[in-house]
């Protein structure tokens, strides 16, 4: 019975200690959390590993993460596939058909103040550029034309109005007549003050803020949605979709270097899991690598038997 002991006990001790002594060490990976102090003395392997190293750990992670898994090429690669190309095209489909589907009140709900302060904005900006066009318009010869021959029409409109008197004092002094012969000098005066009327600053706020306030009203009092303001259909939906899935996957590729670089990848990862819990750490790489864990404990459980096997047997051949 005792010779029979003997070449049991030594594998099944060893495949004990080996499974145990792995158990430990992994344990000792997370665990203790912070130091053990005897008498002041710090002892060895508190606290554990990763608590110990989780700041280098972190740095190294987020070097990893910048050079071999967030790079440029890696992104261009990803973003040139098929499968994310239609992800991200159907993405703005439906962002498009979101915001068609509002009407212009629901668009800038809780906005209101904003829009009107932009639509201000826009229309204190534009306005110098109306004016300056306006008055290129009425300087056209062909439109100061057409306006003396309106004036005259006016003119005669009025002294028709007039009694049999008041006409007859009219054409005996030749006013009637010396009036359409200055209308063209009676026009430009008119526009020259048209133009310095303008360029008041009381009448630029008086108009842009009665254009702010009448665009405001037009958009907030809209029942129509968008796509039937702008009178969109699918195929023009589609067009502008294309449109955007252009013009955004062009932008990042030309960016994605800047982007990296403003959102500092290795950072934001390194960051992220140094501010991590070790409790939380723990439990995300053990429900990662439970069975791989499981494993190197029975591989150790294994080695031991292994190694109080070869005992056994090379005590047996040496007692021969």
């Amino acid at each position: 019975m005792n010779n029979i002991l003997i070449f049991i006990v030594p594998p099944i001790a060893g495949a004990f200690i080996g499974f145990v002594t792995n158990v430990i060490a992994i344990r000792m990976l997370f665990r203790p959390l912070g130091e053990i102090r005897v008498l002041k003395i710090r002892l060895p392997f508190t606290p554990g590993i990763l608590p110990r190293q989780r700041h280098k750990l972190a740095q190294s992670i987020g070097s990893m993460v910048q050079r071999e898994l967030l790079t440029p090429e890696i992104l261009r690669e990803r973003l040139a596939r098929g499968d994310v190309r239609e992800k991200v095209r159907k993405s703005i489909s439906l962002f498009t058909e979101k915001i068609l589907e509002k009407t212009p009140g629901e668009l800038f709900e809780g906005r209101e103040n904003i829009l009107t302060d932009k639509i201000s904005m826009t229309a204190q900006k534009v306005y110098p550029a109306f004016l300056t066009g306006l008055l290129q318009f009425l300087g056209r010869d062909e439109i100061k034309r057409e306006l003396e021959s309106k004036g005259r029409g006016f003119l005669r409109n009025i002294i028709l109005q007039l009694n049999v008197f008041q006409r007859f004092f009219l054409s005996a002094g030749q006013y009637d007549s010396t009036l359409e012969e200055k209308m063209p000098a009676i026009i430009s005066d008119l526009i020259l003050n048209a133009e310095n009327f303008l360029k008041e600053e009381k009448v630029k706020k008086l108009l842009t803020g009665a254009v702010t306030s009448s665009f405001s009203s037009m958009i907030g009092g809209q029942d129509k949605n968008i796509a039937g303001l702008l009178e969109i259909k699918s195929v023009d939906k589609e067009k502008l979709d294309d449109y955007i899935f252009d013009k955004l996957m062009t932008a990042a590729d030309g960016q994605i270097e800047n982007i990296l670089a403003s959102i500092d990848v290795k950072a934001l990862v390194s960051d992220r899991i140094d501010s991590l819990d070790m409790l939380r750490v723990e439990r995300i790489i053990l429900d990662v690598m439970a069975d791989q864990f499981l494993w190197i404990d029975i591989f150790g459980g294994i080695l031991g038997f292994l190694i109080g096997l070869f005992q056994v047997t090379f005590t047996w051949f040496f007692r021969q």
